[in-house]
């Protein structure tokens, strides 16, 4: 019997020797900022957002995007019958890049918890969307009918013009020519996806975000 007791003596001794688990307090901030690169199917661009934590659940943002927008069927070529000759998208007429403006809801399903882990949240914006679009500048080669050389001229790419072919044109020419001859187009998009932070403090913010865009015009 004396055995017996001593045994049970120390389980409760063993069991609360043992130190509890710490953990920092979470701290839900009224609002939040972050940057980062936004790469879609169609091109790459800058992304920024301004947070305001609602509640606990729900969160209200202002976001800007700036990206590059290429056609589907963009396709690089070079002309193979001189060496030196730079690369260019044949057909493409205009080089194109959005600026979005927009107003969004995130709604947290699964926060984290006070130790870590990953924060699962849904995502809608809308807004406004302005399209720029820069002409496009080729090198144009032509031959002189004296010398019988080669020499090129800077021109802007026209599809219907006949010298515009695959076989007289040398490259690209320098992306800032056209710049004074852009223009602009508004239109509106739509944006919805799913939000994964991850990060394992509250100061600091990583995630990825992943869902489809839509722009009209």
């Amino acid at each position: 019997m004396k055995n017996t007791c001593f045994i049970l003596f120390f389980i409760p001794l063993l069991v609360f020797s043992q130190e509890p688990l710490k953990r920092t307090k979470k701290v839900l901030y009224k609002n939040e900022r972050n940057f980062g690169v936004n790469v879609h199917s169609l091109g790459w661009g800058l992304h920024g957002r301004r947070v305001w934590n609602d509640n606990v659940k729900w969160q209200h943002f202002l976001e800007m995007d700036i990206v590059s927008l290429k056609h589907p069927k963009q396709v690089k070529t070079i002309n193979t019958f001189f060496s030196d000759a730079k690369g260019y998208d044949f057909g493409k007429q205009n080089s194109t890049f959005l600026i979005r403006n927009g107003y969004g809801k995130q709604l947290i399903f699964f926060d984290k918890p006070d130790f870590g882990g990953i924060m699962v949240s849904a995502v809608g914006v809308a807004g406004v969307s302005l399209a720029f679009l820069k002409p496009v500048y080729l090198e144009i080669l032509y031959q002189d009918e004296i010398t019988n050389e080669f020499y090129v001229e800077t021109e802007k790419y026209n599809p219907t013009d006949p010298e515009h072919t695959p076989y007289s044109i040398y490259g690209r020419a320098s992306y800032f020519k056209g710049f004074d001859e852009m223009k602009v187009q508004m239109g509106g998009y739509l944006k919805a996806g799913f939000n994964f932070e991850f990060s394992k403090k509250d100061e600091i913010i990583k995630s990825i975000e992943a869902g489809v865009s839509l722009d009209a015009f």
